[in-house]
């Protein structure tokens, strides 16, 4: 939605408001001089009543949204500030990793590391999950995510070239993750080959058409309903890159806009790509560079 048609939202808001608040309660007493002739004293009162009611009401649910909009932007802008320093946090561990990835001796030893990375990793895979689940209003039984990585520095050999998964594999699926991501009619395949770093689509079978997605056994069990997001995360520095990941959400039986509706679509679009997984995008990356130093070392 442009600002013009914002500001014409807004101003009719503000105008249906005025009227509510003010000119109808004006008005309302006037019935009374409608002369006995046209309409009796005893219409006249119900009427005046009535009246009276609806316009009390409606200036009631008008200042209980007025409440909840406040009380929402209190929660957003707290969310906001919460989300601001804990990036700022995550971005000061990022950039150590990346400046000290220059250094010959960018190393250290396993012993120091205080968690599971894979694990973790899961659990930032989980969480933006539920973030996906909650904004689409889908279960989230009917949603999965996966991640996959491999490592890709200058000295890397064929092992490390392997694409590995850290969460997410489909039980049913048979075949190895390294065939996999070799058929063309795969996102994985999309995403690794080409020029592109995010898949985002609505309708499977749409790309599937365009052989783009291959339709897995999970699919054909929900009639190949469902929508997918897949996007391509990496640690780097400005001279080479040191490990990738892919990271992908899939829906089964049911989609994100459940009635395909376009503006929707890309509002939707817009808020995963730009306002979400940045965020989740750093924490990721952050955390392929803590692999990269623990394969090393």
């Amino acid at each position: 939605m442009n600002t013009k048609k914002i500001t014409t939202l807004l101003f009719s808001q503000n105008k249906a408001t005025f009227i509510i608040q003010t000119v109808i309660p004006f008005i309302i007493p006037f019935i009374f001089e409608i002369p006995s002739v046209l309409l009796s004293i005893w219409i006249k009162i119900p009427i005046f009543i009535l009246l009276t009611y609806i316009d009390l009401k409606l200036i009631f649910l008008i200042e209980q949204q007025n409440n909840n909009e406040a009380k929402q932007s209190i929660y957003n802008q707290a969310a906001r500030y919460a989300y601001s320093n804990a990036y700022e946090l995550n971005e000061r561990k990022r950039d150590y990793l990346m400046k000290s990835s220059y250094k010959k001796d960018f190393s250290v030893s396993k012993n120091v590391f205080p968690y599971d990375i894979h694990e973790y990793i899961s659990e930032i895979c989980k969480s933006f999950k539920n973030v996906v689940s909650q904004i689409t209003k889908i279960d989230k039984e009917h949603i999965s995510i996966s991640f996959i990585y491999r490592y890709r520095y200058t000295e890397a050999n064929n092992e490390d070239l392997n694409w590995r998964w850290i969460t997410g594999k489909e039980l049913t699926m048979k075949m190895k993750l390294n065939d996999f991501v070799k058929l063309e009619n795969s996102v994985y395949y999309f995403l690794i080959n080409g020029a592109n770093t995010v898949v985002f689509c609505n309708d499977k079978v749409e790309l599937e058409k365009e052989n783009h997605y291959y339709m897995s056994i999970k699919d054909n069990r929900h009639n190949n309903i469902g929508s997918i997001f897949s996007i391509k995360v990496m640690f780097s520095n400005n001279e080479q890159s040191f490990a990738e990941g892919i990271l992908t959400i899939s829906t089964y039986g049911e989609r994100f806009v459940k009635n395909n509706n376009i503006q929707k679509i890309n509002q939707l679009r817009c808020l995963l790509i730009d306002d979400l997984f940045p965020y989740y995008q750093r924490l990721l990356e952050t955390e392929l560079g803590m692999l990269y130093l623990k394969h090393i070392s």
